[in-house]
């Protein structure tokens, strides 16, 4: 019996890591969003980038194409995101 109460714990711990993952993401996408609509970028290559390769390669798509670092810009977008969450 004790067994199967670890597994059923093991599970319930797996799908909340992949529902924090999921969430983590999501608030990347959006943030790589406002990012890229604020320095008049489009959004898609820099979201596929964020697909593909992760946040920092997304990162280095947008500074290539604006030719300048953009990391400041995502922690001050990052920052103004979760403000907007913990008002909803």
């Amino acid at each position: 019996m004790g067994r199967y109460m670890q597994d059923a714990f093991v599970g319930r711990g797996e799908g909340r890591w992949s529902w924090l993952t999921e969430m983590e993401f999501a608030e990347r996408a959006q943030v790589l969003k406002m990012l890229a609509r604020e320095l008049g970028q489009d959004t898609a290559p820099a979201l596929a980038e964020l697909a593909q390769h992760g946040l920092d390669a997304a990162l280095t798509v947008l500074a290539v194409a604006v030719g300048a670092s953009v990391s400041d810009g995502y922690l001050r977008q990052r920052a103004l995101w979760r403000a907007g969450q913990s008002l909803s």
